[in-house]
């Protein structure tokens, strides 16, 4: 039994629906985040500061700085690579027990270089909030 020119058509136009929303699909899938360079803080603050915030009112300071492009300043306390090749850079908040973690980028991976204990810093990225440590991902790092 032959089909209908009519049915035919309509397999056709839902296979072409089906081709698109799996290529948007794997697009989307595939897509990197945003690089960070030359992008402009929406806050700029003292590590201890941006520690305090949190400590003080989390709800209030995740309102602020959750998902915003971050500035922290700071002394750099230590430079930690991890077993994945993921460096994290830790900024001195003035606790003995919480810091500013700042995870560098993938693509600034090597600003590690120039960074050592001791140096003064500003670290961009996005804030996502505080576990143990206020947490920055994503950064870039500028030596002062």
């Amino acid at each position: 039994m032959k089909m209908k020119k009519k049915t035919w058509r309509i397999l056709g136009g839902v296979a072409l629906l089906v081709l698109a929303a799996a290529s948007f699909g794997y697009y989307e899938y595939s897509r990197g985040n945003a690089d960070l360079e030359g992008a402009t803080a929406q806050v700029c603050i003292a590590a201890p500061a941006l520690l305090g915030e949190f400590t003080q009112n989390e709800a209030q300071a995740d309102a602020k700085y959750l998902n915003k492009i971050t500035c922290a300043r700071g002394v750099v306390k230590s430079v930690e690579k991890d077993h994945t090749g993921s460096i994290s850079i830790t900024l001195d908040a003035g606790d003995p027990i919480a810091n500013v973690s700042c995870e560098l980028d993938v693509r600034h991976i090597n600003q590690a270089e120039k960074i050592h204990a001791g140096d003064t810093v500003n670290m961009t990225g996005i804030c996502t909030g505080m576990l143990t440590d206020v947490v920055l991902v994503r950064c870039i790092a500028e030596v002062q």
